[in-house]
Order: C-alpha cells, then sequence, then structure tokens
C-alpha cells in the first residue's frame, strides 16, 4: 500500500511504452460510487493543448518521485474513451473547492487529495486542509521543509478521512446531489444550520435543495432569521412551500414576516391550505409585535373536551401527540372552545382510567392575551415554573400556546447584549 498526494501527480510527464512524451497528467477520474472513490481514468492534455481521456487500466507503472508515468501501448495504440454518468473529474472537482468535515462539524477548503495505492489501483481515501497541503498545491512544499527545519517548528497536517468528507461545489444533478449529501443529513439540524451559514448563498441553496424537506426546515429554522430569508427567496415556491409546511406554524409565521409581502403571499398560497391558515392567522397576530403573546404563540397544541374520561384522553394523546408541539399540558375546552382546564402528562398518567377530564383538570389556569408583552409572558413562566402558556382571547377562547423555548431564544440573545454592554460602560 502507498500513500500517494494528488499534486504530486498533477502535471506529471506522461510515456508510453515505448518512452516518447505523450503529454501530462493533467486530473484523474474518479467512480463516485463505493465508500471509497476509486480512480478509473486518467487525463492526459498533450502539447497542443487537447485533452485524452484514458482508462486507468492503459498505466503500466506509475513510479516514485517525480519520474514519468509509463503507459502500456505505444501512443498510436492508445484508446481514448469518455466519463460515464457516475464518475467525476476528481481535481476539478474537488481541490481548492470547500467540503464538510462531518466530524469536526466545520467547513473546510481542500488543499490536496490524499490517494491510495493498492494492487496497482488508486482510491480516494482523504482529503488534505492543513497548512503542508497548502504549500504543495502551490509548490512549495520544499521550502517550507526548509523554513520549518530553519526555525525548529512543524508544518501541522490536517487530513480528514474521506468517510467524514461531504463536498460542497460540485456540479451534480439533483439526484446526485441528494445521494452526495447523504452524510450531511444525518447531522443534529443545528450543526447543519452552522456549517450553511459558513457557506454562501448559492451553496446553501444547494444543501437545503438536496435534504429531505423535514431535515432542511428543523435546519432553515437554527439559522438567522436574515439567512432563513434569503434562502427561502432563492427556492422555487413549491420547494420552499414544502419546507414551511414542515416548520412549527409559529417558525413558519416569523420567516414569512421577515419576507416582501407579495413573496410571502406567493408561498402562502403555494401551501396546503390548512397549514397557509394557520400560518397567516399568526401573521396577524405578529403584526401587533413579535414581541407579544400572540406573535409568539403556535396553534399546535392538544386540547380536548371535558367530558373525555381519563383513558379516552389518553388514547387520543397517543394518536395526535405528533401534531402538537409539546405535549407536557393537555388542556380542556368546552364545545365553543373556551378555555376552561389543563392537566400536566404526569397527573393523566397517574388519575383514575374512568374520571372524566373536569374531575381532574385544574381549573385556575394560568393564561395570558395575544397582547401579553413578551417581559410579562416571561415571568408568569418563571413564577409559576410553567413549560407553556396558553393564549386565550377576551371572551376566553383558546387561541394558541406560548412555549419556553421560543420565549428563550428571544430573552436570551437580550441578556448577552445587555452583559456585554454592560463590560465597556
Amino acid at each position: 500500500m502507498r500513500i500517494i498526494p494528488f499534486t504530486r501527480l498533477r502535471n506529471r510527464l506522461v510515456l508510453d511504452t515505448e518512452g516518447k512524451p505523450v503529454g501530462k497528467l493533467k486530473d484523474l477520474v474518479v467512480s463516485a460510487l463505493g465508500p471509497f472513490p476509486q480512480v478509473t481514468k486518467l487525463v492526459v492534455v498533450r502539447p497542443d493543448k487537447a485533452e485524452l481521456i484514458l482508462p486507468w487500466e492503459s498505466v503500466r507503472s506509475l513510479p516514485e518521485g517525480r519520474e514519468p508515468i509509463v503507459l502500456c501501448d505505444e501512443e498510436s495504440e492508445l484508446q481514448p474513451t469518455s466519463l460515464r454518468v457516475d464518475e467525476m473529474l476528481l481535481g476539478r472537482s474537488l481541490l481548492d473547492k470547500k467540503v464538510v468535515d462531518t466530524k469536526r462539524r466545520k467547513v473546510v477548503r481542500v488543499n490536496d487529495l490524499v490517494l491510495t495505492e493498492e494492487e496497482g489501483r488508486l482510491s480516494l481515501t482523504a482529503v488534505e486542509a492543513g497548512f503542508r497541503g497548502l504549500l504543495r498545491n502551490l509548490g512549495w512544499e520544499g521550502f517550507g521543509e526548509w523554513l520549518a527545519r530553519a526555525f525548529s517548528v512543524k508544518v501541522p497536517h490536517e487530513v480528514i478521512p474521506w468517510e467524514f468528507v461531504e463536498p460542497i461545489e460540485m456540479e451534480l444533478t439533483k439526484a446526485r446531489r441528494k445521494a452526495i449529501y447523504a452524510k450531511l443529513a444525518k447531522l443534529h439540524p443545528a450543526d447543519i444550520a452552522d456549517i450553511v451559514e459558513e457557506l454562501n448563498p448559492s451553496e446553501r441553496a444547494a444543501i437545503l435543495e438536496a435534504l429531505d424537506e423535514k431535515t432542511a426546515a428543523e435546519a432553515l429554522t437554527e439559522t438567522e432569521p436574515e439567512v432563513q430569508a434569503s434562502l427561502i427567496q432563492m427556492m422555487e415556491s413549491e420547494r420552499a412551500s414544502e419546507i414551511l409546511e414542515q416548520m412549527e406554524p409559529d417558525e413558519a409565521a416569523d420567516l414569512l414576516s421577515d419576507l416582501p409581502q407579495a413573496k410571502a403571499q406567493e408561498l402562502l398560497e403555494t401551501m396546503e391550505q390548512e397549514e397557509a391558515e394557520e400560518v397567516a392567522e399568526l401573521i396577524v397576530h405578529q403584526e401587533r409585535g413579535e414581541d407579544t403573546a400572540g406573535g409568539l404563540m403556535t396553534p399546535q397544541y392538544l386540547a380536548f373536551p371535558p367530558t373525555l374520561t381519563v383513558s379516552q384522553a389518553i388514547e387520543r394523546l397517543k394518536a395526535e401527540a405528533s401534531e402538537a408541539e409539546t405535549i407536557y399540558y393537555l388542556y380542556v375546552a368546552d364545545e365553543e372552545g373556551h378555555l376552561v382546564g389543563v392537566l400536566s402528562l404526569r397527573e393523566l398518567i397517574f388519575a383514575d382510567p374512568g374520571q372524566r377530564l373536569e374531575d381532574v383538570m385544574v381549573k385556575d389556569v394560568v393564561s395570558v392575551r395575544p397582547e401579553t408583552e413578551l417581559k410579562e409572558v416571561a415571568e408568569l413562566l418563571t413564577k409559576y415554573n410553567l413549560l407553556a402558556l396558553p393564549v386565550v382571547s377576551e371572551q376566553g377562547a383558546l387561541e394558541g400556546i406560548v412555549t419556553v423555548d421560543d420565549v428563550l431564544q428571544l430573552i436570551v440573545p437580550m441578556i448577552w447584549k445587555k452583559r456585554a454592554a454592560k463590560k465597556y460602560i
């Protein structure tokens, strides 16, 4: 087994079996299939600048150092070929391009490619992103090593195994891009969001386009509001609406509120009617201010009639839990939708299965109105140690709930800003 950096092969002289120059190695072709892309062809540029693609089987020897690559046939007998659908030019696709290091969850630039030779075959096994790889790419590796010895310092290696590499800047079809980004899709949405924010707008859009709607929605939610708005506007309306439908209604409403009115209306009209109506209603509340209960609330909660038994409520809870943002509280509402009580999940589980909800619920419910300010919402959540607060209309109808995580997302940045300001006062 032999390790060969790609940049040490690039521009190497290629000879035919008689020792006559054919040209110089410009690039290698790899098959994108399998865990480690295998070199299948080489691209030779002739003295007249014409390119010749040859099968890897044409190579007789690949000497160490800077010795020429020797082919198996005379130049007149070479059999040029072309790229297959599953193949890509290695250097053009990856060298000097950005990739995601999925192990360290960061974006890096590829300075060199690590090839492994085994039994006459070459495979891509890693990429190099460190300073040593950059020096080698620029042709300054020797000078860099001399300088390092002179000052008694080490030139660092930063080698990333291919199993942790996710390419970004690649010209791929939509289907191939989805296959390539399989590793990235397995990361936590917050990590995907951090990676997306390190990229330029077109790269961000390419990644979100390749992810499934649910993963894309979760990742988009974790990004900064200006990034969300930019990405949604770059997408086709149908794709954007599919992602919005996967988001929590309050988060989708927040996003649409940051878009131009015409664009927001276009996306609402493209969404499924039920989801669009929920989001549109929240947008109306947000017009009063995002820092109010109405602007923060979500309509995804569980509310059952008071005549339901505990056992019936548990069965309905199992069936409907996936539609609610939180199941820590079960709200009880009458036929007109008025909030009349609440139970915690713990209280529901430990109650007598035959009892009706109206007999076990807490009737003195702490609630807020849609216009209630963020500060008061936060104070009530803290005072009563709640995970969510119901939002009711003037007539007492349950309109939504505000969850503690949505409040924290607004309050925590404010605290950081205040602390940062105090340092300079």
